[in-house]
């Protein structure tokens, strides 16, 4: 074989082998991202502060990006059916999922049954924001406070109903030691978000929810539900009139959720950071960032790497609280 002809095949393999590599380890050309509409899941129902987050970060990526995300709500299984999507999409940026302490609870609650691993095939682009859960009931119910509320739980004896936005979820878990810290017992009933749930409530077909305050501030305010108490250590600044449950007498009660978006683990990681220095130009944005913290979010833009962390730091926690509560999913 002569020279010439030993450097086209030579070269004809390197070419065919460059072109089967796996994304992550190929150049991306990060000027021209997004080329494609970028999709945004919202693990669940349309109307829920997920979604709210989703559809106002994705008003000012339109700007940054020159094209607005398409935000598609696909709920159900507890958000795994669009975090499953996500974890298994082509490794292009295109489409991310909005989660959060939803991952590590899921992988913890779902993980034998599901067909990806949550925690290793998911990789956060950023831990976007922190929701305080406020108690909130139906004005019907005659309750004011956190004591009001627990004397009637325990009159009740199990069948006062409170919504929670998932099975299984912080909102949920938060209620479940709520009542072994105070000797209550609750009939919990899931739905598929956030949004479901506070219309029942608005209906009158359910007696309490615990939820990301973001998702009822606006009822609060209205004074179609009632504030009981906010689950972390300090008073909300969008709703500062409602006291913590600390304040309250339940010593040592912090509970606060975050929410953040994710790609799939095998998006090469230039493509994470572009995609995370988009996303938290997007939250910081004066207008953007006062209009979630007036809905009572706590704007975070971490960095890829401290919302990994934060997905990894919850995996441990929440799985040694669920064992010591002996927390299960029914």
């Amino acid at each position: 074989m002569n020279r010439s002809l030993c450097t086209i095949l030579v070269g004809a393999a390197l070419a065919i082998s460059l072109a089967t590599l796996p994304a992550s380890a190929q150049e991306v050309d990060l000027s021209k991202y997004p080329e494609q509409p970028v999709r945004i899941i919202v693990t669940s129902s349309a109307g829920a502060s997920a979604d709210a987050l989703a559809r106002t970060v994705g008003r000012e990526l339109g700007k940054i990006w020159g094209r607005d995300p398409v935000v598609e709500n696909v709920p159900g299984s507890n958000g795994n059916i669009g975090l499953e999507q996500v974890s298994n999409s082509k490794p292009d940026g295109l489409t991310i999922a909005v989660g959060g302490d939803k991952v590590p609870l899921n992988a913890i609650f779902y993980g034998p049954e599901l067909k990806t691993d949550l925690i290793k095939d998911l990789s956060t682009v950023t831990k976007a924001v922190a929701n305080p859960q406020i108690l909130v009931v139906r004005p019907s119910l005659g309750v004011k406070n956190l004591q009001e509320y627990l004397a009637l739980a325990k009159q009740k004896d199990g069948t006062l109903t409170v919504g929670t936005p998932s099975n299984g979820g912080a909102h949920h878990i938060g209620h479940e030691l709520l009542g072994q810290r105070t000797g209550t017992k609750y009939t919990f009933i899931p739905y598929k978000g956030g949004a479901p749930a506070v219309t029942d409530l608005l209906g009158g077909h359910i007696d309490a929810v615990i939820i990301t305050l973001a998702a009822v501030t606006e009822h609060v305010r209205a004074g179609r539900l009632v504030a009981i108490g906010v689950s972390t250590a300090e008073r909300s600044t969008a709703l500062p009139d409602v006291p913590t449950f600390q304040e309250q007498g339940i010593k040592d009660f912090d509970i606060a959720t975050w929410q953040g978006f994710f790609v799939t683990a095998k998006t090469p990681r230039p493509l994470v950071d572009k995609i995370n220095r988009d996303f938290v130009q997007a939250l910081t944005a004066p207008g953007v960032k006062s209009f979630l913290e007036g809905q009572g979010f706590v704007v975070v833009a971490s960095s890829a790497e401290e919302g990994d962390a934060a997905v990894r730091k919850d995996f441990a926690d929440y799985g040694r609280v669920i064992k010591s509560a002996n927390i299960k999913l029914d």
